[in-house]
């Protein structure tokens, strides 16, 4: 399906869409990174920093769509960067709830590895693909399978399970990327990702505050 293309300013620029849907997101990331901020536990300090670098990456997507014909995959890079350490501090986040995660130390630094190795793959190789794959293997076994055996062992991390509904949310966004499911020029596979993943930060939201709450009684109602 060919990209919308329109005429700005004397400039000639690409999927209009793709700007207006990153910047939601990350619009939503600055809301949450402030609202969280009333919370003081190690996980949130994470999730945090999850929202503020998955907000940059956003932010960035949306210009590297819009200014494709001028910057090439160059404009597309510091959004993978970005991504790439959001996955990172969303993973870490997980493993540090206190109480909950006993994650071995050598834990954290298969994180960083496979985020970092994804994330220069994709660079070198100019393709997204790497940087997907590093967010897919992320959500479904950290804020997935992870998320879920915790839930498990532990029946009082039931805000875990608005984690897990996040993850089942994004889930198709594989497949349509994948697959290459274009609904409509208006509507096309990254467009239909980027509804998915605002829909799965949202019920992050809802599973780290619910944390936040848990752990800081005098909020409970905030």
């Amino acid at each position: 399906m060919d990209k919308i293309e329109f005429d700005f300013l004397g400039l000639h620029l690409l999927e209009p869409m793709a700007l207006i849907l990153n910047w939601i997101i990350a619009g939503f990331c600055i809301f949450a990174f402030n609202k969280l901020g009333k919370f003081r536990n190690e996980a949130n300090f994470y999730w945090r920093l999850f929202y503020l670098t998955f907000g940059l990456s956003t932010f960035f997507g949306g210009l590297g769509h819009l200014f494709f014909n001028y910057w090439g995959f160059f404009g597309k890079y510091p959004s993978w960067i970005f991504g790439c350490l959001a996955n990172g501090f969303a993973a870490v986040g997980v493993l540090r709830f206190k109480g909950i995660s006993t994650p071995k130390d050598y834990a954290f630094a298969l994180v960083w590895i496979k985020s970092i190795a994804l994330c220069v793959v994709s660079i070198l190789t100019q393709k997204f693909i790497f940087t997907a794959i590093d967010a897919i293997i992320t959500y479904i076994s950290y804020t997935g399978v992870y998320a879920y055996i915790l839930k498990r062992r532990h029946p009082e991390a039931q805000f875990l399970k608005k984690l897990i509904i996040g993850v089942c949310i994004l889930t198709p966004s594989a497949f349509i990327f994948i697959l290459k499911i274009n609904v409509h020029q208006w509507l096309n596979k990254d467009d239909l990702s980027h509804i998915l993943m605002l829909v799965t930060i949202y019920y992050f939201y809802l599973g780290i505050k619910e944390w936040g709450q848990s752990q800081s009684p005098e909020l409970k109602h905030v």
